[in-house]
């Protein structure tokens, strides 16, 4: 079953072929996350000026209520402050409830980007350690303790998340009960 075309390469040099390409792999992955944090923190700054903007035209929407409510009678003065206080509120309680959301899915995107980080780090140190192995038996154990690690960390992830979310979804809901 051999292939005569296939150049000879010595254990060493796959080695270190090997090593090297987890080396490599690594740096990238050090790259990726440094550009989802960018991307991440630009994400937020973007929300943050969304809400400003939102903000911005709640205000100037109300200078317009304000000048013109003002040239009517006064039933229409406490249609407009009866307008403006309604609206105060609807904005309030969006806004209020957008940072929350917002909130919450930060929380959760966080605790998600960690648990991938660490996932993704545990691969190239495994990566790495079958790498520097010795022979087929040590690359083996090494197989059986990373996935029984894997294992347990992706459950403790799932325990995290679950918690966070139902922990989240509490939080939410009391703040639907309180007035």
């Amino acid at each position: 079953m051999g292939n005569d075309n296939l150049p000879t390469v010595s254990a060493q040099a796959g080695r270190a072929l090997a090593e090297s390409s987890v080396t490599r792999a690594r740096d990238a992955y050090e790259r990726f996350a440094e550009a989802g944090e960018m991307a991440l923190n630009a994400f937020e700054t973007s929300m943050a000026q969304t809400f400003e903007g939102w903000r911005s035209v709640m205000g100037s929407s109300r200078e317009t209520a304000h000048q013109l409510t003002d040239s009517n009678v006064a039933g229409a003065r406490r249609m407009r402050e009866q307008y403006e206080a309604a609206g105060a509120r609807l904005y309030n309680a969006f806004e209020d409830n957008a940072v929350h959301a917002m909130a919450a899915m930060r929380e959760i995107g966080h605790r998600m980007l960690v648990a991938a980080d660490t996932n993704i780090r545990a691969n190239l140190d495994f990566a790495e350690r079958v790498a520097k192995a010795a022979d087929a038996r040590e690359a083996a154990a090494l197989n059986l303790t990373f996935l029984q690690e894997q294992s347990r960390r992706l459950t403790e992830q799932m325990v995290d998340l679950h918690q966070t979310t139902g922990r989240l979804a509490r939080e939410a809901a009391a703040r639907v009960e309180t007035p």
